[in-house]
């Protein structure tokens, strides 16, 4: 199992979710964590980060193997959440 970790920006992002939303998203991150293993991540073009999608919400993430830690970097609508990650 990895453990999930929220960046700031990522947290900020969360708790302006609708709480239909956010509960479900959890439910989504809980789950990336219990299967990373198992899981085909496919890094984003260009990035080091990758994508985890829940509805129209897009949630780049990275990995990090050694410690067995997924970070969130950001949570937004697809379009949003892409262009943030190009201004980098």
């Amino acid at each position: 199992m990895f453990e999930v970790v929220l960046e700031e920006r990522a947290s900020r992002q969360f708790a302006r979710l609708p709480k239909k939303i956010g509960d479900g998203m959890l439910q989504k991150l809980r789950w990336l964590g219990e299967n990373a293993e198992v899981v085909k991540h496919e890094r984003l073009k260009g990035h080091e980060e990758y994508s985890l999608h829940y509805g129209q919400y897009r949630i780049p993430y990275l990995l990090d193997w050694t410690n067995r830690v997924i970070t969130i970097t950001d949570i937004d609508k697809h379009d949003e959440a892409y262009r943030r990650l190009k201004r980098r």
